[in-house]
């Protein structure tokens, strides 16, 4: 007589454990959750002297935010990242996701309604705009449940006023930021 085989469900609950032990990594959707969090955080208090962070003229109205759209950070801007995850042995995320060239679609953030976002299309901070905004790539950890976001604010006026901070957030049902950081005030 002929002895059946065993190892096929072996196999099958072996992959069945390896897929669905797997966590993906975040889409889109994900990303601009992130994204307004971010925002709405900084910049979505009652008050433009708050998310002007006090350095603003308060004798004008702002209706608009400028965002610079895209995520290609100065080298200084690395240098601090890469200097922060070092300094807080935060092995688990990578410099390399800091330094990948993303283009936000502004339209896409849909839960921020304190301003208006426009996109920055010269050097101009001046005008309406309380500030402009550059939004890192987002940061994950190996296991995509945790992400690191850092921003880079110049206040209205000539931009000689700002502040590089660092957000930490933590995945359960939605992201939410767990931990703010200032890297450096001018």
């Amino acid at each position: 007589m002929k002895k059946t085989s065993n190892t096929f469900p072996i196999i099958f609950l072996t992959l069945m454990i390896i897929v669905l032990g797997c966590k993906s990594e975040p889409n889109e959707i994900e990303q601009y959750q992130i994204v307004n969090e971010v925002l709405n955080h900084s910049f979505g208090h009652t008050t433009d002297d708050e998310n002007g962070l006090g350095w603003i003229d308060l004798s004008k109205t702002y209706d608009s935010l400028l965002v610079l759209n895209h995520t290609r950070l100065r080298e200084s801007d690395i240098q601090s990242l890469n200097d922060y995850i070092t300094y807080h042995n935060l092995t688990d995320f990578s410099i390399k996701d800091f330094q990948t060239y993303k283009e936000w679609d502004i339209e896409r953030i849909s839960d921020f309604n304190r301003y208006e976002l426009v996109v920055m299309t010269d050097q101009s901070v001046s005008g309406p705009y309380i500030g402009m905004v550059q939004i890192s790539a987002i940061g994950f950890n190996s296991k995509f449940n945790e992400a690191i976001v850092y921003t880079s604010f110049l206040c209205a006026g000539n931009g000689d006023c700002g502040a590089d901070i660092l957000y930490h957030l933590k995945k359960n049902d939605k992201w939410k930021i767990v931990k703010v950081e200032t890297l450096s005030v001018s």
